[in-house]
């Protein structure tokens, strides 16, 4: 009997959890139990320009993303760390396979960025780029979600308008549309200038990456750094 109660209880929530997300519709955002802003999902779909590897910033390896892609690259780790590395934060043991590493830039981008933009360790690539643009900062709201939005080069912008294109000092994603609905409406994209699709990406996807990249930016071992030059 009491194994009945427990799974009934189980089912019951389950039935629930719709109606408690009806609930919680009905709460202005940023209030307490409210929904996310993004709850029908956000319109994003990569656009390959390989500008977000060209951003004025720092990409940090947490120790465990380092040893694929040396094994990718089929290096040791002296040569790693002398052929693509610029800094390293070792802990106090010394004990240098536990350490955070950042990326040496070549030419003004990631030093992994290909000619062809590509990434070339794609398949290995950290979880600072693998999240992006679904960063804990550029989810707070949306207008952070917003404002990282840019149009490509190409696309000419009116005089007066708030929209911008990318600069290695502000950097951006073309791949974010405006809207926030789970379907473009037909034409969007095409009154954007360009030929790209924009796919909805749901709610479970966004905040699973979203945590992703807020644990790994939560574990880096030097708050003075969190605070003034990387964050995510």
């Amino acid at each position: 009997m009491l194994v009945f109660l427990i799974l009934t209880s189980e089912v019951d929530a389950l039935a629930n959890k719709s109606f408690i997300r009806k609930l919680r519709g009905v709460i202005p955002t940023n209030y307490p139990f409210s929904l996310p802003w993004y709850e029908d999902g956000l319109n994003f779909s990569c656009t390959g320009c390989g500008k977000c590897c060209k951003v004025d910033g720092d990409v940090w390896l947490a120790p465990e993303e380092v040893p694929p892609i040396i094994q990718h690259l089929g290096l040791n780790r002296s040569e790693f760390r002398s052929n693509y590395i610029k800094a390293e934060v070792t802990p106090s043991d010394g004990d240098e396979t536990e350490s955070w590493v950042c990326l040496k830039r070549d030419e003004g981008a990631c030093i992994f960025l290909g000619e062809d933009n590509k990434c070339s360790i794609y398949d290995h690539r950290p979880v600072q780029c693998r999240t992006y643009p679904f960063w804990p900062s550029l989810l707070s709201d949306e207008e952070a979600w917003l404002d990282e939005k840019v149009l490509p080069d190409e696309v000419t912008i009116k005089e007066g308008s708030s929209e911008r294109h990318w600069s290695p000092e502000l950097g951006g994603c073309e791949g974010i549309s405006i809207s926030t609905t789970n379907e473009m409406e037909e034409g969007d994209a095409s009154d954007l200038g360009v030929e790209h699709a924009f796919y909805s990406v749901q709610r479970e996807e966004v905040q699973a990456k979203m945590k992703l990249a807020q644990r790994h930016w939560k574990r880096f071992p030097v708050d003075d750094i969190k605070q003034s030059t990387w964050y995510l």
